[in-house]
């Protein structure tokens, strides 16, 4: 059973499936994931290594995209907070205290991330242990110089502050399950499989609709109006639904005549892209000059971007509850809109993830991040999209929009989502990410001069 999420952008010329042709952006698996794991390691520092772990035990617990996010924000919230907390660059996310003088920050990273990674997957500790012993190897004076060890102390003490605010934040709560409905047309219920009838099993992840944000006000505070109209029924009889769905339709059928073979291999790749593998594509353009609060500045910046954008986009699918293209199409007749024809046996590229269609959590994450990134670094980098859960193709980009974009469409080829979903979600992506620029983990001298 597949429960993937979905995520961003908008029409990329060399990918817009008006324009199937692209430029040879593919690159052979092996050579690749070789190429990309050097590129990674290239301007590594105790962040990046840590991020790095970060995403090997998300990969190793199998993490589901849906609850990646708050995992990689809360261990770069601790490793920002215990390395700034040090150097005193920018402004404290969550911790105010002052660290001991004389602690190391690279030492307050390590252990920061340490802490919060043995307690969010205890079963691998071991390989943490190991992990920790290198990389207090590596640091000058060795695990028993009074700097190092003080900042170790610190780090832990940070990461375990942070730990205990998260633990009251309702992931570990979560609502009454939410079936949906089998009779109202519009209203999501779950897709058929081999081991369930239609319309049978509860809607995943009903806690991230609820969940206490990294940087947002409110779970709501971004959220959308209502999609295609006010009210359900007249969404279900507009025109931009009918061409949504129609579009869909055709282009996201499993056995669609009109997507491109390398459409199809995009919405693969993008269908077995999380936080993980987009955290992965951030330290491949990490700036050489970056220090080592730089960088727990701009990781910290792209988890909290990506742990909110999951909750919004949550609490809009909670709210709205829209169906999936699968029940759009099947049962158009009951939609009682003229312009889609019904084909009860269309079935999409792969099952849909088992939540509701609007909006598009892969839009809207992508969408943010690559904001982030874009405002931090500037759009025009290149680099490589690589999915271990899919390493026999690969993506290489030339800007940080370009991703947003791409993430559109090939939702929209897969089958699962509509256009209007994805466009919404991206927007909502842009403005979440200028949100936590403008207010988080800012400058201490641009703060300074404001006050003045």
């Amino acid at each position: 059973m597949n429960n993937n999420f979905n995520r961003p952008g908008e029409p990329l010329a060399r990918c817009d499936s008006r324009q199937p042709k692209s430029r040879q952006c593919k690159r052979l698996a092996l050579l690749l994931l070789a190429g990309s794991a050097f590129i990674s390691s290239l301007q590594a520092d105790e962040v990046t290594d840590w991020n790095l772990t970060t995403e090997n035990a998300i990969k190793t617990a199998a993490l589901n995209p849906g609850l990646q996010g708050r995992i990689l924000a809360i261990v770069h919230t601790a490793v920002y907070d215990a390395v700034n907390g040090i150097v005193g660059k920018y402004t404290p996310y969550f911790v105010t205290e002052s660290a001991p003088p004389g602690a190391r920050p690279e030492a307050a990273a390590v252990q920061a991330a340490y802490t919060a990674l043995k307690a969010l997957f205890p079963a691998q500790t071991p390989t943490f242990d190991a992990q920790l012993a290198a990389s207090l190897a590596n640091i000058p004076g060795g695990p028993k110089n009074i700097s190092v060890v003080r900042g170790r102390a610190w780090g832990e003490h940070v990461a375990n502050l942070i730990l205990a605010w998260r633990a009251g934040d309702g992931f570990n709560t979560p609502p009454p399950p939410y079936f949906g409905s089998t009779t109202i047309p519009g209203i999501w219920r779950s897709i058929a499989t081999g081991t369930n009838a239609d319309g049978t099993l509860p809607a995943v992840f009903p806690q991230n609709a609820v969940l206490v944000p990294f940087a947002m006000t409110s779970h709501s505070q971004f959220r959308p109006g209502p999609p295609y109209g006010p009210t359900l029924t007249e969404a279900l009889a507009s025109a931009q639904y009918a061409a949504d769905v129609n579009e869909t339709k055709a282009l996201g059928r499993f056995d669609s005549a009109v997507r491109t073979p390398e459409q199809t291999q995009l919405a693969l790749l993008w269908q077995a892209v999380g936080g993980a593998e987009e955290n992965r594509a951030a330290r491949s353009v990490v700036p050489p000059e970056n220090s080592l609060v730089d960088n727990a500045r701009l990781f910290a910046l792209l988890n909290i971007v990506l742990g909110d954008a999951l909750i919004a986009a949550f609490d809009a699918k909670y709210t709205y509850n829209l169906w999936r293209p699968y029940h759009a199409i099947r049962l158009a007749a009951s939609a009682g809109n003229p312009a889609i024809e019904p084909d009860p046996a269309w079935n999409s590229m792969f099952l849909a993830p088992r939540h509701q269609e609007y909006i598009s959590a892969h839009a809207i994450v992508t969408g943010g991040f690559m904001r982030v990134l874009a405002q931090e670094l500037g759009d025009e980098h290149t680099f490589t999209l690589v999915a271990r859960d899919y390493p026999s193709f690969t993506w290489t980009f030339e800007r940080f929009t370009d991703a947003a974009a791409q993430v559109k469409e090939a939702r929209i080829w897969a089958g699962i989502h509509y256009r209007n979903s994805c466009d919404v979600g991206n927007a909502i992506g842009v403005q979440l990410a200028d949100y936590v620029l403008g207010n988080f983990l800012l400058p201490v001298e641009a703060e300074d001069n404001e006050q003045q």
